[in-house]
């Protein structure tokens, strides 16, 4: 197994007989971020793109939270399930 290197990310790469080019895989984080190319060149290209954009995502301000709902259901059930 080959790894890569990138501002402080690591990748593993293999190559998937089935896909038929080099399959990337960023490890050591919570994220799942995949990435894929049929030379070392468009692989290393892909990886720096994938880091790049997630580095970009994790630096975003969170967007302020969706308003919550009440929390109540109101139904109306038949009088012979009342209790």
């Amino acid at each position: 197994m080959k790894t890569m290197t990138y501002r402080g990310y690591t990748a593993e790469i293999i190559y998937s007989d089935e896909d038929e080019c080099f399959v990337g895989d960023v490890v050591n984080i919570d994220d799942i971020i995949s990435f894929h190319g049929d030379t070392d060149e468009e692989l290393r290209e892909a990886f720096e793109n994938v880091v790049d954009l997630h580095i970009k995502v994790k630096e975003q301000p969170e967007k302020s939270p969706p308003k919550h709902l009440v929390g109540r259901l109101l139904s109306r059930l038949r009088q012979a399930l009342h209790l």
